[in-house]
């Protein structure tokens, strides 16, 4: 997530799930490209990310963009583990 908000920062730039892998490839705890969609994926259905359709070879591919600022992801975080303690301690 860094990344793409390092990316957007000024502007409103995507990324690929090819992109999103080649960045973790380098990195020191580098993940397969399965994990990188999968992650993308999951961050959309957060609501942390959104995702235009583009064509491209092979066929439509996803393009993902921020859809939350840091400062809003880190309330939302905050927000999350809030409500599951919640959930899990409800008599405090």
């Amino acid at each position: 997530m860094e990344h793409i908000w390092e990316m957007n920062n000024p502007g409103r730039i995507g990324i690929t799930t090819g992109q999103a892998y080649e960045f973790l490839r380098d990195h020191p705890d580098s993940k397969s490209r399965a994990v990188a969609t999968f992650f993308l994926n999951e961050m959309v259905e957060e609501k942390v990310l959104e995702y235009e359709e583009k064509s491209g070879k092979g066929g439509y591919h996803r393009v993902y963009y921020p859809k939350m600022k840091r400062e809003q992801f880190a309330e939302h975080v905050v927000e999350k583990i809030t409500d599951k303690l919640g959930e899990v301690f409800p008599e405090v």
